[in-house]
């Protein structure tokens, strides 16, 4: 064989190798999900894997897992958007789905008020459909009235009660506290980025990011894994997202 061909046996080689199965799997692919309320844009960290489950994506790289979820309700307008969704249920006929609804109804405020304003929030409602399947639909109506208009009486939210909100809803992590807490602006969503340590030996790091979007909370967090590995897929996942302003 000819040095010429040495040449190209060697350079077909080489481009055979670059495209094998290991170099493949280390090209970044975008993607799209639906994560309940929020429509996401996003690329997938080097060799991670993306698992569709509706309200919560999963994104995993052998044991070490990341999860973006939709967390329901984050503000008043998110808590009147879903009263007028089981309203619209209720008045469609679907009295069951919107009594569901209704009950699964959450927010910072309604979490962390005092009973005695949650008992205040809920009486109404709870005396109207107290026995769901013979609830009198006269009744009904002015019931979800009163919820709307008592969920303008609760208080806005803060970051300090949106990331309580946020730590009670994802794992809960024992003896941990924040490191360090800063606003980033990613795609035009002001995001808020946390990370956590253990308090006592200030190891064991771990990150949480979240966004209100059209009143929903919408939320990437480390489910579990070595940081030295979650840490940098973390950042890069987070610096692709982007969040379509939700419907009016």
């Amino acid at each position: 064989m000819t040095a010429r061909g040495d040449t190209r046996v060697g350079l077909a080689l080489i481009v055979a190798l670059g495209l094998g199965p290991g170099c493949s799997k280390s090209v970044p692919r975008s993607g799209t999900a639906q994560v309940g309320h929020h429509r996401v844009r996003f690329v997938l960290p080097a060799g991670w894997e993306h698992l569709d489950h509706g309200r919560q994506q999963l994104f995993r790289l052998n044991e070490a897992q990341l999860t973006l979820a939709d967390l329901g309700p984050a503000t008043r307008a998110g808590m009147l958007r879903e009263l007028h969704a089981a309203r619209d249920l209720w008045l469609a006929g679907r009295r069951r789905d919107a009594f569901e609804r209704v009950r699964e109804l959450r927010s910072p405020a309604l979490r962390f008020a005092p009973w005695q304003r949650r008992l205040e929030f809920w009486t109404p409602w709870t005396d109207a459909t107290y026995s769901p399947e013979t609830a009198d639909s006269a009744a009904i109506g002015p019931a979800f009235d009163a919820l709307i208009q008592g969920t303008q009486t609760l208080p806005n939210e803060t970051p300090d009660l949106l990331l309580a909100y946020v730590d009670a809803l994802t794992a809960e992590r024992p003896g941990r506290e924040v490191h360090f807490r800063k606003r980033v602006t990613i795609h035009d969503a002001d995001w808020m980025d946390v990370e956590t340590w253990s308090r006592v030996s200030h190891m064991n790091r771990s990150r949480t990011a979240f966004v209100v979007n059209g009143g929903y909370l919408l939320v990437l967090d480390i489910d579990r894994g070595v940081y030295e590995r979650t840490g940098p897929a973390f950042d890069a996942l987070l610096a692709s997202l982007e969040v379509a302003p939700a419907a009016r």
